[in-house]
């Protein structure tokens, strides 16, 4: 039998050995999937801990030094998934996509009333005025910070510290007062970006250069804990001034979010301004797999960006066309970039080999395609050592992966020779890390700028958004292009963004460009639907797929151009647009002159026309929210 969605299987000295080690930097944090009793199985092993997930996956903590050998004594383990670094998607957007319109709009008044924002980023400045109610209470329902250590922990969770909306208060009456705010709620926001989502997605108009999307939501922020000199050591982390995500905080901030809206009784759309790209680029990563979960949930919906990534050089991709050719992957290390980690994808039922040839000419003959095969090397002259290990197939997609890690790299041009010894599809694809954390002249010289959406947003449910430049009309070269390497449609739409206003951290207002700012606005056109169909009960049995057909519906789209394609997805989103086709698909000539809300209160159940037909729906079905 599964474990069950909780810590009720870990006695109080095991919860606090598993908090210990999950924040120790000499444990590496691991999140894999299992079958079985697998916390008996950890209990009988010293010096490792655990906790269950969901009744899928296990997160599990091991010393540096016994990995990743316990990890492969464990029989209970189906499947490790190797993570990966995320980072930020950040480089007069809002009215581009026109929500402000029915702020104050006389027969379709929507603000984002009654729903959450939830967003896991750098945190947020609590103590700005554009998340403050005019009563001077917070907007913020939860903080979950996960980098300060202490006895509030989110109930379910071993590590971080969770402020309610009763300690924010208290901290802005404090600072009101003329005291410290932070000795109540130390949580700050230093780098800024998670600020600037919130504002992008919500801000309250204090400033009416700063009005969000979806003014009157209410937001619950997880200020996220940055990955460790190991994980960025490991993948490769060039640039460790840029901050860096590990996959498994990420994972569990998803999870509180969503576990919030659950609590709560409210309707959530959960903001991921972040994207690694490591994974197949088919929406096989456990992060991926969860969404798609928690999204067949009414009242729930995740909303990402597709990157900045299509001009960085760190995508390539190829055909071998028949079993026996090859194909050249050139890749050139810049200065500095010690350490290389990558991963070359191949179609089932492919099969390709790999040779290598170094900067000064050394050759290593064909390695061939075998199970679980891993190959260590040596270079002679670069004195570099290298790791390639086949997954033939990979345990999720079923396709081919050669993964490879390098350490003391040479910088130069390598070739990684792709051999075709088994070729149907013939379709290769390799992903370097963003460009943030790449040294600036590591790249592939065959570079490709499609399929470089990055992941989450190959996730089927996720809502993934490009962004444009909403002041000409035109796609941006950095914006993450589609399709996913298994062919499905991504981004699904785009928004503006380019130079938009942003609230700072400590006051002020800053401009930002980037994916991230197309996702905030769309998270809080999110919100205002999920404002009409379940808070206003004009569609109660609202869920991500139905939201997500609503704004492809109702996209803007160039003349002469060919809709879907990579680079626009379904088009520009546009809610007055979105609510014109919502309108004509119900049938209803002016749906807020019949007040259907109240009428709902009145009547005890919900009643609307659809293409000519009477429908009524008892409110009980519907009580949850």
């Amino acid at each position: 039998m599964r474990g069950k969605n909780n810590l009720n299987q870990l006695t109080e000295e095991e919860f606090r050995l598993a908090s210990e080690n999950y924040i120790n930097p000499e444990f590496i944090n691991i999140v894999v999937e299992y079958e079985g009793e697998i916390i008996k199985k950890i209990r009988n092993i010293s010096d490792i801990t655990g906790f269950i997930f969901d009744e899928n996956y296990v997160i599990i903590s091991v010393p540096k030094a016994k990995f990743p050998e316990i990890i492969n004594s464990l029989s209970q383990i189906v499947y490790t998934d190797p993570g990966g670094l995320y980072t930020l998607a950040n480089l007069a957007p809002v009215e581009a996509v026109q929500a402000k319109d029915f702020h104050k709009n006389e027969y379709l008044p929507l603000t984002g009333k009654g729903v959450l924002i939830g967003i896991l980023d750098t945190g947020i400045d609590y103590l700005n005025k554009e998340f403050i109610d005019d009563d001077g209470s917070t907007r913020i329902k939860y903080i979950w910070d996960q980098n300060i250590q202490g006895s509030k922990k989110p109930k379910g969770f071993v590590y971080g510290t969770e402020y309610s909306k009763e300690d924010i208060n208290r901290a802005i009456l404090e600072k009101d007062n003329g005291g410290d705010p932070y000795k109540i709620v130390p949580s700050i926001d230093e780098i800024g970006h998670g600020t600037s989502m919130a504002s992008l997605a919500g801000a309250n108009g204090r400033n009416p250069s700063l009005v969000g999307a979806a003014p009157d939501s209410e937001f619950v922020i997880v200020k996220l804990w940055p990955a460790s000199e190991f994980v960025l050591d490991y993948f490769g982390a060039y640039n460790k001034g840029n901050v860096a995500y590990d996959t498994i905080d990420v994972l569990l901030a998803i999870k509180y979010l969503f576990e919030k809206g659950q609590q709560l009784k409210k309707p959530i759309v959960i903001l991921i301004p972040i994207g690694t790209n490591v994974g197949s680029h088919t929406g096989a990563t456990i992060i991926e797999k969860y969404i798609d979960k928690i999204s067949r949930i009414r009242g729930t919906v995740v909303v990402t960006t597709a990157g900045n990534q299509a001009d960085s050089d760190n995508h390539t991709t190829g055909i071998i066309e028949n079993t026996g050719d090859y194909a050249i992957l050139e890749l050139k290390a810049g200065v500095g970039q010690k350490v290389l980690y990558f991963d070359i994808w191949a179609n089932r039922p492919d099969k390709i080999a790999l040779s290598i040839i170094s900067p000064s000419g050394e050759i290593i003959d064909k390695i061939p395609a075998k199970l679980n095969q891993s190959t260590d090397i040596k270079f002679l002259y670069e004195g570099t050592k290298m790791s390639v290990k086949f997954f033939l197939p990979e345990e999720v997609t079923g396709d081919e992966k050669i993964t490879i890690r390098a350490t003391d790299v040479r910088d130069g041009i390598w070739q990684f020779k792709l051999i075709g010894e088994l070729i149907v599809n013939g379709r290769y694809d390799a992903w370097l890390n963003q460009e943030k954390i790449l040294a600036s002249d590591t790249k592939f010289l065959n570079a490709n700028s499609y399929t470089t959406v990055v992941i989450p947003g190959t996730s089927d449910k996720v809502i993934t958004v490009g962004y444009y430049n909403q002041n000409n009309n035109s796609i941006v070269g950095e914006s993450g292009r589609g399709y996913t390497r298994d062919g499905r449609v991504k981004p699904d739409i785009v928004a503006g963004g380019i130079q938009a206003l942003v609230a700072k951290s400590g006051g002020g207002i800053g401009v930002l460009s980037g994916a991230s700012v197309a996702g905030a606005i769309t998270a809080g056109c999110c919100a205002l639907l999920f404002q009409w169909g379940i808070i206003d009960r004009n569609d109660p049995n609202l869920y991500a797929t139905k939201i997500k057909t609503y704004l492809i519906r109702g996209t803007k789209k160039r003349s002469g151009d060919i809709y879907p394609n990579p680079r626009w997805g379904y088009g520009a989103l546009d809610m007055e647009v979105v609510f014109e086709n919502i309108r004509s698909i119900l049938n209803l000539t002016s749906p807020l002159q019949e007040e259907p809300a109240a009428r709902s209160l009145e009547l005890g159940c919900i009643e609307y026309y659809k293409n000519g037909l009477f429908i009524r729906i008892p409110n009980q079905k519907y009580i949850d929210f």
